[in-house]
């Protein structure tokens, strides 16, 4: 075979429920010239067997990859897509979405025309379920994130990396990194990969594409149909003291991260404003996630926690300092003092 435009990476566990219909709307792809590869991380249900009972439909452009062991998240299987793809781009497909038929061929289209390191669609069908339900029609919502202006032809964001950023915090980036279309290059030359976390790897990872992209295009085509399955584990997790505490080693874990990628870019050593902002940002985004999130616990008993396990000498010295900077800083505000 020869070698193929596009890689479809999807990072998979315990899908078996979902799989099926993952690749089948691969296959159903308009643009044909492309290779699939499924990373399994360790699965312990019959995710692969529904896997390998598709490989005689994709004519050798299916491979199964694995994990050495299970990573608990996605961006470890990522990872070894980017590293194992032949596509001159890659894009990301998680195990209980899908695409549309003309996806692949819209996003190769844009990607060759305005020789685009990353290309981003504004416009995502959504819809719930938990039970690998045979989808509707009228089960899909249109949903656009906020930097959908009404544009109707790809659009090149601005180099000034002053303004992007100020979009970023304003959130005019959709931060999940399927919907998007990469240069593998550009992901190789740059380091760009994602960190070994259980949840917000894609966040720091796409934040890093939107610095570094020196041609990141926005376009107005639907290309993913987003599954929000309400039983998945980030919903499940925060329902305790111990979930709190993961969440929040997870957001010191990831300032840490933001923070040294920070401090390599001459923007950020020039910008010190733009620097702590986005990291602010960052925080105050977690934060909303885990009160949206916790169960069975209030607010006042969530912020004991935190304090508290600012005290841990676990957690990593540098991500927790900010942290620890951050919440003194904002009770002192307040008059909490």
């Amino acid at each position: 075979m020869n070698t193929p435009k596009i890689s479809v990476i999807i990072p998979m566990y315990n899908a078996e429920k979902f799989i099926r219909q993952c690749l089948i709307s691969v296959l159903a792809s308009k643009f044909k010239d492309y290779e699939v590869l499924v990373i399994d991380d360790c699965s312990t249900d019959n995710s692969i067997d529904e896997v390998e009972k598709l490989l005689p439909h994709f004519d050798g452009r299916l491979k199964i990859l694995s994990t050495e062991k299970n990573s608990g998240g996605a961006g470890v299987p990522r990872n070894i897509g980017i590293k194992n793809a032949a596509g001159k781009y890659v894009t990301f497909i998680d195990n209980d979405d899908m695409i549309l038929p003309t996806a692949l061929g819209n996003f190769f289209q844009a990607a060759e025309t305005f020789n685009a390191d990353v290309v981003h669609t504004v416009k995502v069908f959504t819809f719930c379920d938990t039970e690998g339900k045979i989808l509707n029609r009228a089960d899909l919502q249109l949903q656009s994130d906020s930097s959908d202006d009404g544009f109707t032809s790809p659009k090149l964001e601005t180099k000034d990396l002053r303004k992007r950023i100020e979009d970023y915090i304003d959130e005019k980036y959709f931060w999940l990194p399927w919907g998007k279309f990469y240069r593998r290059d550009f992901l190789i030359e740059n380091k760009i990969n994602f960190p070994q976390m259980k949840f917000s790897e894609d966040m720091i990872f796409c934040f890093k594409c939107m610095c570094l992209a020196e041609k990141y295009l926005r376009v107005p085509n639907v290309t993913n149909i987003h599954r929000v399955n309400q039983n998945s584990g980030s919903k499940k997790i925060v329902s305790s003291k111990e979930g709190v505490k993961l969440w929040l080693s997870v957001v010191i874990k990831g300032i840490d991260l933001i923070n040294e990628f920070a401090g390599e870019q001459n923007f950020f050593k020039q910008n010190p404003d733009f620097r702590r902002a986005v990291l602010k940002f960052f925080i105050d985004k977690h934060f909303e996630m885990i009160k949206n999130l916790f169960q069975g616990l209030e607010s006042h008993e969530v912020q004991k926690i935190f304090y508290d396990e600012l005290n841990n000498p676990e957690l990593d010295s540098k991500g927790k300092n900010l942290i620890a900077a951050y919440f003194y800083t904002e009770r002192a505000l307040k008059g909490n003092t």
